[in-house]
């Protein structure tokens, strides 16, 4: 398999400090994905620049993404190699957050959280925009969506947010976060 050969060297480019974690999060619902440059009924579109980078996402008419915004230094992404019984690889890619709020707005998108199927684009603690989800989707796991209240001062209190999903890729790198559009903006009327 062609694919599977390596092409290029790898050195450690990286001459500056690193930072681990994610700074933020955003989600779309789950649809199948399919190459090009306008909206496609029933899937996301993507357009890959020829740097490597998705530079384009074209989700389907009427979804935007959700960003969502977890306590500070609760937001992280895993993309892990897995093998199966007979040898296959594949990947398996897993976000976390906690939220902090306990409130209605919450409550309501607690079943689609919790029984959702997504995309996700984490914006990690050195800038580089990553999605994940792409082939299959991110889903609530058991434990993937629970309340947590403490029980001292100090313990640690929010909402455990755990998306996973498996994939047949490594989670790619988007061209910069203005790829990530449109993002939904709660419009307030008085």
């Amino acid at each position: 398999m062609a694919g599977c050969k390596l092409t290029k060297s790898l050195d450690n480019k990286a001459c500056e400090y690193a930072i681990a974690g994610a700074r933020a999060l955003y989600l779309a619902n789950y649809h199948a994905p399919a190459e090009g440059e306008t909206a496609v009924e029933g899937a996301i579109t993507y357009q890959t620049g020829a740097d490597g980078t998705i530079d384009k996402i074209t989700l389907p008419t009427g979804e935007v993404f959700y960003k969502i915004e977890g306590a500070d230094n609760t937001i992280s992404f895993t993309d892990a190699l897995l093998v199966g019984g007979n040898g296959g690889k594949y990947r398996q890619h897993t976000v976390n957050a906690v939220l902090n709020q306990y409130d209605v707005d919450v409550l309501n998108e607690g079943d689609a959280i919790s029984l959702g199927r997504f995309i996700a684009v984490v914006i990690d603690n050195a800038g580089r925009p990553i999605l994940l989800g792409r082939t299959g989707g991110l889903s609530a796991p058991a434990g993937g969506f629970d309340y947590n209240s403490g029980a001292a001062e100090a313990d640690a209190t929010g909402w455990t947010l755990i998306l996973q999903g498996t994939s047949m890729e490594i989670g790619q790198i988007l061209k910069d976060e203005s790829v990530i559009t449109p993002v939904y903006k709660e419009t307030i009327s008085e």
